[in-house]
């Protein structure tokens, strides 16, 4: 069942991209990407350059992402160009550059998780930034799904160690899970109070009145 967040996220999501599809769709005159570009406050690209920045550090990984096949090659019998067992190969094979690589496998965690909050610190500045989009929002959630992948890999990795007769710490991997699923928490609020704080400033927009028909009811 999706959390009320979750729900409202979605539905303020689609509605973005119905927006996006109706201003595109002919009929409706749009200025030039270049002019709205202008009209940016430097203030508010800076703060989402930040944010993405941000993202992009959770989404850097010491392995290569997986890559699904196209839908012909699926139809051809291709398999994904890049498995998710792949993805674990790779990174326990890199692991082996080290002495410990149990240890250096929980540095890896701990360093990701460390980027998870510093994109949720972002993410709580970005909620008093002057403007924001669905895209903030979007970009969030895209780090949430990362953060489930990246937990999914050094479990995987974790496991893969322990049969090959490393010892993993036990204590150590339930402890980075929890703060795994704790980071997806806090990150999945955040996103909600970006998603809200979207959904009250449209409210105002729309309530707001007309300034420039001045309320002039004395016909002067």
């Amino acid at each position: 069942m999706r959390s009320r967040g979750a729900a409202k996220r979605l539905y303020l999501h689609n509605s973005a991209v119905a927006a996006f599809f109706l201003i595109f769709s002919g009929g409706c005159a749009v200025l030039p990407a270049k002019s709205q570009a202008d009209l940016r406050p430097d203030g508010v690209v800076a703060e989402r350059d930040h944010l993405a920045q941000a993202v992009a550090a959770v989404e850097a990984t010491p392995w290569p992402k997986p890559e699904p096949v196209s839908l012909l090659s699926r139809i051809t019998g291709g398999g994904e160009r890049v498995s998710f067992s792949d993805v674990v190969a790779i990174y326990v094979d890199a692991l082996s550059a080290y002495d410990n690589r149990s240890k250096a496998l929980l540095s890896d965690a701990g360093a990701n998780l460390e980027k998870a909050a510093a994109l949720n610190q972002a993410a709580n500045a970005a909620v008093y930034a002057p403007r924001l989009s669905m895209n903030d929002v979007i970009l969030l959630e895209t780090a949430i799904g990362a953060l489930r992948e990246n937990r999914r890999v050094y479990e995987a990795a974790a496991k893969a160690l322990r049969e090959r007769g490393d010892e993993v710490d036990p204590i150590a991997m339930e402890a980075i899970a929890d703060q795994y699923a704790q980071a997806i928490r806090t990150l999945g609020e955040s996103a909600d109070r970006l998603a809200e704080r979207i959904e009250n400033d449209r409210s105002r927009t729309y309530a707001a009145p007309d300034r420039k028909a001045g309320n002039n009811f004395s016909g002067i």
